[in-house]
């Protein structure tokens, strides 16, 4: 009973209170809302009661009005919401603690910066300090899987660069690389000019709207890369060095051995009379002629063609020619670099020297960068910026040939090292000697010098009101010089030929930009003008000449050669641009951005020169309505629409342009001029429209955050370079015509799966595309099979004879089931068509695959433990059933030219009526039709393997150091695939990817 009472009299006064509490009349409320940690006031924070809303203002205050005892939120993106209850104290102070930083980033959207969260268009930001621990040897590799959309396939070759795209193929003959801007100015030159470790990050706006303040060259997307900035008032010597190794990625390649090759040629012999015997219509085998005994050496000896051949076999001497140009190549990397800042200047400064071996004999890449960034705030509206970079490349030397060496017999004389070599081996015009390129005199440097000053003002009379002035200017200058003595193919015939080839480029440009940006209550407002101009100019020379009495000098002294050539060329172009762009944001909550863009550009038609690319996108941040209730939870809808151009032609393409011609004129040689090419003055420009639709979410206070797009594009006047009649007296001619679509879909997922002393995070990406030509030369189902375009089809089609599915076999043939003309040991060709018995190439090709892929995906995952850090980042390139497809006929299959002469690849085992096989042919290989043999190029490969270790602080103390990190790191360790060559990311090329091993250390002081 006391227990009762005791419940009931609580009851009954927590009824009174909450009477007398919720009687009261309702308060006004003021407050202060900072950040916890640097107590800096925060700006548009959501206060929200029962009733009502407000957003702090510029200095972080608050006033709302509530009735105590109602619970008031604070909320922020990238903060933890906060909650109290209100009471009698009608002053509040409210401290918010961040959670991730993602949202809140800055990145660069062209022509100025915003906060991730304000975007409302397509733009992804990549940070440089994420791959510090990667044995990447240009910035490009970096890029490789670290967003969904950006499509990058490695390249092999010590300089090389991975091929790069963004969001598909959209034009026939243009290019379709994007746009790169380096520090808020276009940059034409050579990423490879470009220091990893001088880069701070890479922005990538890849939907038209956020790409269209570039609208004249942003149909292919932008790569804004900011390079590094002062961040600390104390200044920081940091050094990063790596040495390690590249050899060859696994794969299944293997060229004939001697043996192999010997016996291929015995039984080249003996199947070329079974073919024979084939055409005599036998019914079964009985008759067949018999192959020789292959056991017995001096039998095999007899088939090889030259008496070298032969006594090396018969001695046992073999030579593996892809062993003997291929190395284990060493590469090494060093970056020293200053930085600091005070309250009125920065400063970056830095030198990187590389030095990378390919695994081609020969090939190598020794690059020294020096950079400087220095920025001055002269007074309160003035500040002036001034970067400039200097590199100098030198890519000299020919890289021993790959491709040469997978043909050479194994069987010649060894006379590797020595200056008695034969320039074609057993003299054999069509087996030029595999290392020949090592005795090639080679000089290959390239300079670049890159300069950028910039001015801006900050209008003192008008808040938020702005001007930057900047001008850049580019100078790259390329000496290539070749001297190929009478020991070398190229100068045996001529007594040595002496080529040099000089060239210089100049670009400039200036922009001035006017912005205004402020804040009105629950207003924001952004807006750029922009007033572009951009200059190009160049020039280059040529001068071959032969006929060498004494060599020593090589391409040093010309004037020893008995015959010279030269020639000379040059070009100036220039572009003009206007655009203007506005964001607004009502209370961070509905966010609306237009562009407009006029672009002129020298190279299009007279009447064509000119063109406008106008934009818009909005964005709804869902999670600030008020009715949204999970405060854990972060979600954005935004979508877009705009235009942009393609100019990715030469710079003369609209005009016709003349020729010259040496011919005889009485007893004197005289130079004709002829027209060369024809103009068209109404080339314009290939203009991009495209949609987008897009996702920002993230859950858990953001430990799971990503973004998801949906896309479609369309590409009208494409420019194509269109084959004309013969008749024409011309053999092409640019023109606007035709038509493309593109679509896809785009996924990014980070997560943090734990977070503690162990912490483990993860990065996924996924994207899927589908491009299609829509219209050709005219309507209807038009197609160009020269080009492998067809209406209707995606890009990239293969039109080729479709195999029905291994080999004729000789009981088909006994049965009389094979087409006539067609014998065993030839593959099935599909009769397509009226099936009428006969395989031609009128009738009876197809499309059958496509070379672009179906669907990319990547995975990262990252793994911290005390001072260790461990990184496994796989990327994969997927073709299904049909797509991701090329043709590895030389690699898979005996040669369709001189099989009997060239060596064959021994990855698969020849077709032979006694050993027959289903997926080739056999060592005679002369059938009626010949198609390629496309296989799949799909892989899964472990992309980066890092392994670090960070010294503890008290260490660090002792040796008066920052920071210091140890690290092994691998790139393309291991890749899964079913493609059967060198590597499925350079597909049939004989310049194949490598992988590699490095050793690295970073620190700093």
């Amino acid at each position: 009973m006391m227990k009762n009472s005791k419940i009931f009299l609580a009851t009954l006064c927590s009824c009174l209170i909450s009477i007398l509490v919720y009687g009261q009349e309702a308060r006004t409320y003021n407050g202060l809302v900072q950040n916890a940690e640097t107590r800096a006031p925060l700006s548009g924070v959501s206060i929200t009661v029962k009733d009502a809303a407000v957003q702090t203002d510029a200095e972080g205050k608050f006033t709302i009005q509530a009735n105590p005892g109602e619970s008031l939120s604070a909320s922020l993106l990238g903060y933890e919401t906060f909650r109290v209850q209100l009471g009698n104290l009608t002053t509040l102070q409210i401290s918010l603690n961040e959670v991730s930083a993602e949202l809140e980033d800055v990145v660069v959207i062209g022509y100025g910066t915003a906060k991730k969260s304000d975007l409302t268009g397509s733009v992804v930001r990549i940070s440089m300090e994420d791959k510090a621990l990667q044995a990447n040897t240009n910035l490009l590799q970096s890029l490789i899987g670290a967003t969904s959309g950006v499509n990058l396939e490695s390249r092999g070759g010590a300089s090389s660069e991975p091929s790069l795209s963004i969001r598909g193929q959209t034009s026939l003959s243009a290019s379709d690389r994007p746009l790169i801007v380096l520090d808020g100015v276009i940059y034409n030159g050579s990423i490879n000019n470009i220091n990893m470790n001088d880069v701070e990050a890479v922005d990538i706006l890849k939907d038209a709207s956020a790409a269209a303040v570039y609208g004249s060259r942003a149909a292919n997307g932008v790569l804004l890369i900011t390079t590094k900035k002062g961040k600390t008032e104390k200044p920081v010597i940091a050094f990063n060095t790596y040495a390690g190794v590249q050899d060859m990625t696994n794969n299944p390649m293997r060229v004939m051995d001697g043996e192999e090759f010997a016996v291929r040629l015995v039984d080249w012999d003996w199947q070329s009379k079974v073919y024979n015997w084939y055409k005599t219509n036998p019914t079964d085998a009985s008759t067949r002629p018999v192959r020789p005994d292959v056991t017995d050496r001096n039998v095999v000896a007899n088939y090889l063609r030259t008496l070298e051949e032969k006594e090396n076999y018969l001695a046992g001497k073999s030579i593996d020619w892809v062993d003997e140009v291929l190395q284990t190549a060493p590469m090494q990397y060093y970056n020293l670099s200053l930085q600091g800042r005070s309250d009125l200047s920065n400063y970056y400064i830095s030198g990187s020297y590389s030095d990378v071996e390919g695994i081609q004999l020969n090939d190598r890449m020794k690059r020294l960068t020096l950079r400087s960034n220095v920025e001055s705030r002269i007074n309160d509206w003035l500040k002036i910026n001034l970067n400039t970079s200097f590199s100098n490349i030198d890519n000299s030397g020919i890289p021993a040939s790959l491709a040469t060496a997978r043909k050479a017999s194994p069987l010649v004389n060894n006379y590797i090292g020595q200056d008695t070599y034969d320039i074609y081996l057993g003299g054999e015009l069509f087996q030029p000697y595999p290392l020949v390129n090592l005795y090639v005199d080679n000089s290959d440097v390239s300079k670049e010098f890159f300069g950028l000053g910039a001015v801006r003002i900050d209008a003192p009379w008008v808040k938020g009101l702005a001007y930057d002035f900047n001008y850049s200017y580019i100078y790259s200058n390329r000496n290539n010089n070749t001297f190929n003595s009478s020991k070398t193919p190229a100068g045996v015939s001529n007594r040595g030929e002496a080529v040099k080839s000089p060239s210089e480029g100049k670009d400039w440009a200036i922009n001035n930009i006017l912005s205004y940006s402020n804040t009105f209550g629950k207003h924001q407002i952004n807006s750029t003008l922009l007033l572009s101009t951009e200059g190009r100019s160049g020039s280059g020379s040529s001068l071959n000449a032969s006929g060498f009495n004494n060599e020593v000098l090589g391409y040093n002294n010309v004037g020893l050669a008995e015959v010279a050539t030269v020639a000379s060329s040059a070009y100036k172009e220039n572009s003009i641009s206007y655009m203007a762009r506005a964001n607004y944001s009502f209370m961070s909550r509905y966010l609306f951005t237009a562009t407009i863009r006029r672009d002129g550009f020298s190279g299009f038609g007279a009447t064509n020169k000119w063109a406008n690319f106008p934009s818009a996108s909005v964005a709804w941040v869902v999670s600030e309505e008020p009715f949204f209730k999970r405060d854990d939870i972060y979600l954005k809808i935004r979508t877009s629409y705009g235009k942009n151009g393609n100019q990715g032609i030469g710079r003369y393409s609209s005009q016709s342009r003349m020729g010259t011609r040496d011919y005889v004129y009485g007893q004197n040689t005289a130079i004709g001029i002829y027209p060369g090419t024809l103009g068209n003055i109404e080339l314009g420009w290939e203009t991009t429209s495209a949609i987008n639709a897009g996702i920002d979410f993230g859950f858990m206070n953001n430990r799971i955050t990503g973004t998801l797009d949906l896309y479609s594009s369309k590409t009208t006047d494409i420019l194509v370079r269109r084959k004309l009649p013969r008749m024409a007296g011309y053999a092409d001619i640019w023109t606007n015509i035709g038509a493309t679509a593109n679509k896809g879909i785009e996924l990014d997922i980070k997560s943090i799966n734990l977070n503690g002393a162990f912490r483990w995070e993860t990065s996924l990406t996924f994207a899927l595309n589908r491009d299609k030509l829509t219209r050709l030369y005219g309507d209807g189902n038009d197609r160009d099979i020269g080009n492998a375009w067809f209406v209707g089809e995606p890009l990239g089609a293969i039109y080729d004879y479709e195999m029905a599915g291994g080999v004729w076999t000789e009981e088909e043939f006994f049965n009389g089931q094979v087409l006539e003309g067609w014998y065993p040991g030839q593959f099935k060709y599909v009769d397509q068509g009226d099936k009428d018995g006969v395989i031609d190439p009128t009738n009876d090709r197809a499309i059958i695959g496509f070379t672009s892929p179906s669907y990319r995906f990547s995975i990262n995952n990252t793994f911290l433990y005390k001072n260790f850090s461990l990184s496994i980042f796989i990327n994969s390139i997927q073709g299904g059933s049909n797509r991701y497809l090329a043709n590895n006929v030389e690699n898979v299959n005996p040669l369709y030219y001189f099989p009997d002469r060239h060596n064959n690849s021994a990855v698969n085992p020849y077709w032979s009526p006694l050993e027959p096989t289903t997926n080739t042919t056999g060592i005679y290989n002369v059938p009626l039709r010949q198609s390629g043999i496309y296989q799949s190029r799909s892989f899964v490969r472990i992309q980066d393997v890092s392994l670090g270790y960070s010294f503890k602080n008290e260490l660090l103390q002792k040796l008066k150091m920052q920071s210091a990190q140890v690290y092994i790191s691998s790139k393309n360790p291991y890749v899964w695939t079913k493609w059967q060559g060198w590597d499925p990311e350079s597909g049939a090329s004989d310049n194949p990817v490598m992988r590699n091993v490095v050793l690295g250390l970073n620190v700093s002081f």
